[in-house]
């Protein structure tokens, strides 16, 4: 679930916002702070995962930060499709508006078929392209988190591709992570790999699920036909998790959709993982419910991130109340961000508006987003 579906459902949200709520963070200060930048001497440390918490280096760390792209802004694809100095300097440049705006973590995403040439082939272009940007990242103090194995565009899916029967994919998926991962291993910027996003078992035939406007969001990973579900997703996340591992030893998780009972859930595949992620996004009104979702994946003792939400059905005051109360079980939050710094933009349209309130709370919330973890 990522931030170009929001394209098509700004209007109906705005309607559903409460305007007074809408207007106060209009007038919210942008800034609560000064720069976040660590002495540009100092290493940047390495992540690691203790217990249900992450590490950089000796100190445990949070990550407050964004998922990258909007509508049909998403900098990160466009650039590893066609890797040019042109595209690394937009990147380049979002970065560091990202980070002044505070963040420590930004999310990027790589389709299989602009890493995968052929079954066995792997385009030496764009990892060297990932290198460049995991560079960047690290000249800003930023991790980002990798989500790959994507196919979000299905008129980019390479024919030989959807041509390979289930077990032949699953070998390609995991040499994709093994050249991913070999490619960033050098690098401390790596937050964590994203097996993939919101992965299924489906009942019917067919790859590439929930399309809106033109994009997929929901991959199946296999179809049931009558095995058991769970078994299966034990074992594709087991051999695409091993892949990354033979290179890197950062964090192994998948982005989840917001359930507790299914096939990709912690209850069947937190023991292969190091760390969660879920991607929860409250119905107007409905924190509490919000919270205990975030409150259940954090039963299985793992680092918990909350690496998708935004204000898409609630209101203001909603949002807020789920953040709040949810971070006591959470290592970080992201939200969305397109290029632009809400204290420096025009707003031109709803959509304008409700991204610039959105980023002004999350940015008024940071302090206690990143703060100490109080559990309980």
């Amino acid at each position: 679930m990522v931030a170009r579906r929001y394209h098509a459902r700004w209007i109906p949200v705005f309607a559903g916002c409460a305007l007074t709520g809408l207007v106060a963070l209009l007038a919210m200060p942008a800034r609560l702070g000064g720069s976040t930048r660590s002495s540009a001497l100092a290493p940047m440390a390495r992540i690691t995962v203790r217990g249900d918490q992450l590490y950089a280096g000796a100190a445990p760390w949070r990550a407050w930060g964004f998922n990258w792209g909007i509508g049909d802004h998403v900098p990160s694809l466009s650039y590893f499709d066609d890797p040019t100095p042109a595209g690394l300097a937009v990147l380049t440049g979002e970065l560091r508006t990202a980070h002044r705006m505070g963040a420590n973590s930004m999310r990027v995403y790589l389709e299989l078929g602009q890493v995968m040439q052929g079954p066995d082939q792997v385009r030496v272009r764009v990892l060297a392209a990932l290198r460049r940007v995991l560079a960047v990242a690290e000249s800003q103090r930023v991790y980002l988190d990798i989500t790959g194995d994507l196919v979000w565009r299905p008129d980019h899916v390479p024919a030989w591709y959807e041509r390979l029967g289930e077990q032949a994919r699953w070998r390609v998926q995991a040499r994709f992570w093994t050249a991913v991962a070999r490619a960033a291993s050098a690098s401390p910027a790596v937050l964590c790999y994203e097996l993939t996003s919101e992965p299924i078992i489906s009942e019917s035939a067919g790859h590439y699920q929930g399309l809106l406007d033109g994009w997929t969001f929901v991959q199946s990973i296999a179809q049931r036909r009558g095995r058991n579900p769970r078994t299966l997703a034990r074992a594709w996340t087991s051999e695409v998790a091993t892949a990354v591992r033979s290179q890197d030893d950062r964090p192994v998780t998948i982005g989840m959709l917001p359930v507790l009972h299914d096939a990709f859930v912690p209850a069947n595949v937190a023991d292969l993982l190091d760390m969660l992620v879920v991607h929860e996004y409250p119905h107007q009104g409905q924190a509490a419910a919000a919270i205990a979702l975030v409150r259940g994946f954090a039963a299985f003792h793992k680092p918990v991130l909350l690496g998708e939400t935004f204000m898409i059905q609630d209101d203001a005051a909603t949002q807020r109340a789920f953040l709040l109360g949810a971070n006591r079980y959470l290592v970080g939050t992201m939200e969305f961000f397109d290029g632009r710094d809400p204290a420096h933009m025009t707003v031109a349209t709803m959509g304008d508006a409700i991204y610039q309130v959105a980023l002004e709370q999350f940015i008024a919330l940071r302090p206690a987003l990143l703060g100490p973890r109080r559990r309980g």
